[in-house]
């Protein structure tokens, strides 16, 4: 219903922002790291929305970049994890370090979200892997492929970086400029992600 907004900021909370937009304010959940942010931010902002609409309430969830937008609506697919626990894995992990514990089965990682035990950090990064392996894998290119054979941990990365949101086209944009070869999970990570910020 509402793909984002974009207005000055009029009130920074706790958890929330209003948001300016034509002399209407808009109340968007946040994660913490992203209003933190925000503090200093004095022009227009745009923020990517998602709508949760329950029986008795409907709040909106926002967030500074698509890629973290989809992200989150992974992250809240997966069953016991609402929006509360999915802004909180955000606020507390940054995209490499859970790009790393989802390739790489990384329970621990997880585990530092407050809130997160065990079995639900195993169950977040299960799912997760499932379902992207399920929507995108099978449509890797010919190169991507060949490049996969050679190193089994090209597959890992990939499908971590398309949890994170990451287009499928963006990532074989950088797969195919980069020599990952005989990298690691993460450092094929740490390098897509390098790269990504020069597109």
């Amino acid at each position: 219903m509402y793909a984002f907004f974009k207005g000055k900021i009029d009130t920074i909370l706790n958890d929330r922002i209003i948001i300016d937009v034509n002399n209407i304010g808009y109340e968007i959940y946040m994660p913490e790291n992203q209003l933190i942010s925000l503090e200093e931010y004095k022009e227009e902002v745009k923020v990517y929305t998602y709508l949760q609409v329950r029986e008795d309430d409907m709040k909106l969830f926002g967030f500074l970049s698509s890629e973290t937008l989809s992200f989150f609506k992974k992250l809240i697919t997966v069953s016991g994890v609402g929006p509360k626990v999915a802004l909180g894995i955000i606020s507390n992990i940054d995209k490499e370090e859970m790009c790393v514990a989802i390739a790489t089965d990384d329970i621990a990682t997880l585990r530092t979200v407050p809130g997160i035990g065990p079995k639900m950090a195993q169950k977040i990064i299960f799912e997760l892997k499932d379902i992207v392996l399920k929507e995108e894998v099978d449509n890797i290119s010919t190169k991507q492929k060949k490049v996969a054979k050679e190193n089994p941990n090209v597959t890992e990365a990939i499908t971590a970086l398309q949890v994170l949101g990451y287009s499928e086209k963006v990532i074989k944009q950088v797969i195919e400029k980069i020599d990952i070869s005989t990298d690691s999970v993460e450092n094929i990570i740490r390098k897509v992600l390098k790269e990504m910020q020069n597109i």
